[in-house]
């Protein structure tokens, strides 16, 4: 048992290490006029794989140890809701215009729900540091991966690691652009800068709580050892790295998510009068502060205040399309209030509606409660709310500044909802705030 406990550990570990690179087999593709649209691809990403064996072994883990009380018990209002999401998901398969795809979100959702059972009750509580260590370490490499591309301008293809070639000049490659210049925003290895900037916040809100508890393992032990001194290094390494990584991204949702959750854990660390972390989240902040003059002195400020003001043409576009989308979603929710469309039916529906339009026309609403309230209507939508009060309720306090962060991207970008690794993202965070939760 301590060997299957060990390899569903360290698989964990390589798991969300890997969990940002997008390789995957596309085996069938949703054609609108010839035109391939991604949120009706079906796909198998290779951590879908790696995630499907831990799955396997933890199952064996737990059919070995049944007589060993669990925190998932079966009474847990955690575990019903889940349970009753799924059932609901699955019944909407009946109701949906596109079953096949419908049954296919419905597997990416028991996997998502799959990752968050394998962090929150079957991962020792000794190798949640370690787990939590890669996790901040494939941030790292996100963020080094996207100074790269912001400085050359350019990303390079490499299908192994599901990476396409994209340069500033490419039409609608994402870019900031004023006057006569376009400048491309960092990817990383993800298909969307506003994707890596909400995949980077997760992580610094990780280093911060990370510092926390470093600083006063420092404090506390007199005689420390040397790896717990690199420890921290690493940790100052990677929060200076990844934000100015979150910079280059120019995410709006982003900058607001890290902000917020950020402020929550500052104000508390005042509050509490905490005294080593009050001083972690002022030196931060200093570095922070520090990081945003490097960029304005190294680079045209127009690149901020053109993200900010929304006066040129791209940002105006992006405003408007935004807000059309938002009344597309509120047009397919008035027709199917109570039910929704089905899971995963949101763009079929979409092309139903407006049937003669180019395929890069249909783009889901951006915004995760929109996409849950459309495609499981109020009733799917209401489950969902249930069991985040109840996720709340067993997180712990510090752990809450992830989930705060997250919702507040939630209300910008549909990625937690439509893709593959959004939707590990989002499952990925409440395992491991219910796992910090049951070990306080």
């Amino acid at each position: 048992m301590k060997y299957l406990n060990n390899i569903i550990n360290w698989g964990l570990c390589l798991l969300v290490f890997l969990l940002p690179w997008q390789t995957r087999w596309i085996y069938h593709d949703n054609l609108v006029r010839n035109f391939a649209v991604e949120y009706g691809r079906y796909s198998l990403y290779g951590t879908e794989i790696l995630l499907i064996f831990l799955l396997i072994l933890g199952l064996i883990k737990r059919l070995c140890c049944h007589r060993e009380p669990s925190k998932a018990r079966r009474g847990d209002p955690i575990v019903i809701t889940i349970l009753a999401i799924i059932a609901f998901a699955g019944l909407s398969i009946i109701w949906s215009v596109d079953k096949t795809f419908a049954a296919y979100s419905l597997l990416k959702l028991i996997e998502g729900v799959g990752l968050f059972w394998l962090v929150a009750y079957s991962v020792s509580s000794a190798a949640l540091p370690t787990l939590k260590n890669w996790l901040i370490a494939s941030g790292l490499v996100q963020g080094l991966f996207a100074i790269y591309q912001f400085f050359t301008q350019s990303t390079f293809a490499f299908k192994w690691l599901g990476l396409s070639f994209i340069e500033a000049q490419n039409p609608g490659a994402s870019v900031v652009q004023f006057a006569d210049e376009r400048w491309l925003r960092a990817y990383g290895s993800l298909p969307h800068p506003n994707i890596l900037g909400g995949f980077l916040v997760i992580i610094l809100l990780l280093i911060v709580i990370s510092l926390w508890q470093i600083r006063k393992r420092i404090i506390v032990e007199e005689n420390f050892s040397r790896s717990l001194l690199y420890l921290n290094l690493f940790y100052w390494l990677s929060a200076s790295v990844i934000f100015f990584a979150l910079i280059l991204t120019f995410s709006r949702g982003a900058w607001l998510g890290l902000a917020i959750g950020f402020i929550y854990l500052a104000v508390y660390a005042f509050v509490k009068k905490l005294k080593q972390e009050k001083i972690v989240c002022l030196k931060l902040a200093i570095v922070f502060t520090a990081l945003w003059g490097v960029f304005l002195m190294a680079f045209p400020y127009q690149l901020l205040t053109t993200r900010l003001n929304t006066v040129e043409r791209l940002e105006k576009y992006s405003i408007t399309q935004r807000l059309s989308l938002l009344a597309q979603a509120k047009g397919i929710y008035k027709n199917h209030p109570v039910l929704g469309v089905g899971l995963g039916n949101y763009m079929k529906e979409l092309q139903i509606i407006e049937p003669d339009k180019f395929g890069l026309f249909y783009e889901p609403v951006h915004s995760w409660y929109w996409l849950a309230l459309t495609e499981l209507g109020v009733l799917g939508f209401l489950l969902f709310a249930f069991l985040l009060i109840n996720l709340w309720r067993k997180t712990d306090v510090i752990s809450r500044a992830l989930i705060i962060s997250m919702g507040v991207m939630g209300l910008f970008d549909h990625y937690l909802w439509t893709l593959s690794f959004g939707l590990m993202l989002w499952w990925l965070v409440w395992g491991l705030a219910i796992k910090d939760g049951n070990n306080e």
